[in-house]
C-alpha cells in the first residue's frame, strides 16, 4: 500500500500566547503521529537513498514521484514500525523549500474530517483549510491553517500541522476487517498494512521525540494543532500519553530548518554508530536510541 497526501504550505500571521497551559484530556478524535515531512537538498536526498545501512538495516525505504498542482515531489518514505518519514526534495513543488516540514496526524476511526475541524478551532481562531484527496483506492481528508499566498515576499521555508482523516471505505479496500475499523485503526496495524513483515527486521521503531527551531507565526499553527491533539504543554514543551514529545524553540532568525533533531526508539540495541549522510544530516545511533540530526 503507497500511502499518499496533498499538501499545501501555510502560514497565518498571529501573536502566540505566553502563558503555560495544560490539556487534560484529548480535545479531538484520538490521533497518531503519522509522520512528518522533511525538505532536503537532493545531495542529500540521495545520499539517504542510496546508503546501504539505512537501506538494509535502518528502515524500509520507499520511493515515488507524486504531482501537485501539476509540479512534482520527489519524495522517499522511510518506513518504522509505528510511523514514518516523508523525505522530498527541494525541488519541484518543494522549491525553495529546504530545511522546511510538515507536522501530520491521523485519526484511528475513519471519516472524522467533521470532528477534527470542530475541535481545530477551538484552539485556532483563523481559517483551516479543508481538501480532500482521492487516491486509486481511498479518500482521505486533509485539515491545515489557511493563508492568502503573498507573491511580493520572497519564499522561505515553512512548516505547518495537517490533520488526515481516511475514510472507511480506504480501510475496507486494504482489507482491514470491520472490527478494526469501528475500534480504530492504530499506526502499528496501518504500518504493517503497507510494510508487511519486513519491517521487523529493520531498526527504526517509532519517532519518540521531535525538536522544532520555528519562527512565532508557525508556533501558533503547530501549537493549535497539538492542544487539538490532546498534548500537555509546558514551556514550549509538549507531551501525550502515546504520541512524541514535542520540544520547540521559537525564534525569528532565518535559515535554521524546521525539525533540528528526531530521536527515535530503536527495535533492538546497536553498538554507538554515527552515519553523516551530507553536511546537513547525520545519523546517530547508540543503545536502543537514535537520531537524525539536522543543521
Amino acid at each position: 500500500m503507497k500511502y499518499f497526501f496533498c499538501i499545501s504550505i501555510s502560514i497565518v500571521i498571529l501573536c502566540a500566547c505566553n502563558e503555560t497551559k495544560k490539556e487534560t484530556q484529548i480535545a479531538g478524535p484520538i490521533s497518531d503521529l503519522c509522520h512528518i515531512d522533511l525538505i532536503v537538498d537532493t545531495a542529500t536526498w540521495f545520499a539517504i537513498k542510496n546508503d546501504s545501512f539505512f537501506q538494509k538495516e535502518f528502515a524500509v525505504l520507499e520511493t515515488d514521484t507524486a504531482y501537485y498542482g501539476g509540479k512534482p515531489s520527489y519524495d522517499l518514505y522511510v518506513l518504522g514500525q509505528l510511523n514514518f518519514l516523508h523525505i522530498s526534495q527541494a525541488k519541484g513543488f518543494w522549491a525553495h523549500q529546504k530545511g522546511g516540514g510538515v507536522l501530520v496526524f491521523q485519526t484511528q476511526k475513519p471519516g472524522m474530517k467533521d470532528a477534527l475541524v470542530a475541535a481545530w478551532k477551538h484552539f485556532y481562531k483563523d481559517s483551516l483549510y479543508q481538501h480532500t484527496y482521492k487516491g486509486p483506492d481511498f479518500t482521505m481528508e486533509e485539515i491545515m491553517p489557511w493563508y492568502k499566498s503573498d507573491t511580493t515576499k520572497p519564499k522561505e521555508a515553512t512548516i505547518f500541522p495537517n490533520l488526515t482523516s481516511y475514510s472507511a471505505d480506504a480501510y475496507k479496500n486494504w482489507g482491514i476487517t470491520d472490527s478494526i475499523v469501528n475500534a480504530g485503526l492504530a499506526m502499528k496495524q496501518f504500518m504493517v498494512s503497507w510494510g508487511g513483515k519486513e519491517l521487523e527486521s529493520r531498526l527504526f521503531d517509532a519517532i519518540t521525540e521531535l525538536h522544532m527551531t520555528i519562527n512565532q507565526k508557525e508556533f501558533v499553527e503547530i501549537r493549535s494543532a497539538l492542544l487539538c491533539m490532546g498534548y500537555a504543554e509546558k514551556n514550549n514543551t509538549f507531551t501525550h500519553s502515546f504520541n512524541p514529545s514535542v520540544y520547540i524553540t521559537v525564534t525569528e532568525e532565518k535559515g535554521k530548518p524546521k525539525y533540528s533533531q528526531v530521536k527515535f526508539r530503536l527495535t533492538r540495541t546497536v553498538e554507538g554508530k554515527e552515519i553523516v549522510l551530507s553536511p546537513s544530516l547525520t545519523l546517530k545511533l547508540n543503545g536502543t536510541d537514535g537520531w537524525l540530526l539536522l543543521n
